[in-house]
């Protein structure tokens, strides 16, 4: 195995590549606070996907946000002004000036980004999601924790980047601070206790069906009222989930961004929830989460530090298939188990 070549001094601009999902953005913020302390006259750059961009939008840990274009990037070869784009974004990071990049994505395409900076110092991981990328690295570094967060962690010390794992934390964000306050206050739920459900997930096969969520969501409403947060595409799903059970269950799927959906779970009892980026965000903002897992594994991308997974035991739990024909695995988790949990979240979150 050839050895790493020694790190220069401390950097004096720093990348982060971490595009998309949301979910993994927030997996990653431990760098960030990890760089910050570490390097604190650092520019620190990150580069993201707009969709997860207002997320770190005015993070007092992060200089700059370059914005990652996927879709209009991806037509570069079939589209001369995406060409063009592309281009312009490779010249960007090059002219940027750089010296450490660091790729928490693992893609060919994330490590070409890097590869684009010129930076002295491209970093990555030894096993990256997609085994070409390693050949853009400058340092490729063996990680062993099995949890997403911790690896990123890890990857940051062998860089002499002081991470903790008291660094998953997700600043408050003032603006979005003040649009939830709103919304619970049209909702007549400002200074009442409520519990987050966010049924939306991408994968079909991480969804928990909706007849299992409308039982939770029809227990659970006589205790404590309900917050059901989704995207725009979501209200459909949500508006079934919530359909014919009262005031108590407040349905604010597409009206609530990004930020938005942390400041909402920031303030909330706790969250139930698929497996989605709210499993990453109610951690990282404070907030215990109960998570509805069926083919991921909670010890690689569970809650962290705070909340728990529920799963039910069929031997293909945590297949990581996105297609299946039967999706037991969630089927089979138990509304009244998960209902029981959400009970518990109620009773801590007691004052």
């Amino acid at each position: 195995m050839r050895a790493m070549p020694p790190l220069p001094s401390a950097p004096a601009r720093v990348l982060i590549i971490k595009p998309s999902s949301l979910g993994d953005v927030v997996s990653a913020v431990p760098v960030l606070r990890g760089l910050r302390r570490s390097f604190p006259r650092a520019h620190i750059a990150w580069l993201l996907a707009q969709s997860c961009a207002p997320l770190l939008e005015g993070d007092g840990d992060l200089d700059e946000i370059i914005l990652f274009d996927r879709k209009g990037l991806g037509r570069w070869w079939r589209s001369p002004k995406a060409a063009g784009d592309l281009w312009r974004f490779r010249k960007r990071l090059r002219e940027a000036g750089f010296d450490w990049v660091i790729d928490l994505q693992g893609l060919l395409r994330s490590a070409l980004f890097a590869r684009f900076t010129g930076a002295r110092v491209r970093a990555g991981f030894a096993r990256p999601r997609e085994p070409a990328a390693r050949a853009f690295y400058t340092h490729a570094i063996h990680t062993g924790a099995p949890h997403t967060v911790d690896r990123n962690i890890e990857l940051a010390q062998a860089l002499g980047i002081d991470a903790r794992g008291e660094d998953f934390v997700l600043r408050p964000n003032p603006a979005a601070a003040a649009r939830v306050q709103q919304f619970l206050g049209e909702a007549g739920l400002a200074g009442k206790t409520f519990l987050v459900l966010v049924p939306p997930t991408r994968w079909p096969t991480k969804r928990y069906p909706v007849r299992h969520w409308r039982s939770v969501a029809a227990k659970l409403a006589g205790e404590a009222p309900l917050v059901l947060a989704g995207s725009l595409a979501d209200r459909p799903l949500c508006d079934e989930v919530a359909g014919g059970l009262g005031q108590a269950v407040v349905n604010l799927a597409g009206r609530t961004g990004v930020a938005d959906l942390a400041e909402l779970i920031r303030r909330s009892a706790g969250v139930v929830c698929s497996d989605s980026a709210a499993l990453f965000i109610a951690p990282a903002v404070g907030t215990a989460v109960v998570a509805l897992v069926g083919p991921t594994q909670p010890v690689r991308t569970g809650p962290y530090r705070l909340g728990r997974a529920i799963v039910s035991s069929v031997k293909c739990q945590g297949c990581l298939k996105r297609t299946c024909s039967h999706i037991t695995c969630m089927q089979l988790i138990d509304p009244s188990v998960v209902v029981q949990a959400a009970r518990d979240m109620l009773r801590r979150s007691e004052p």
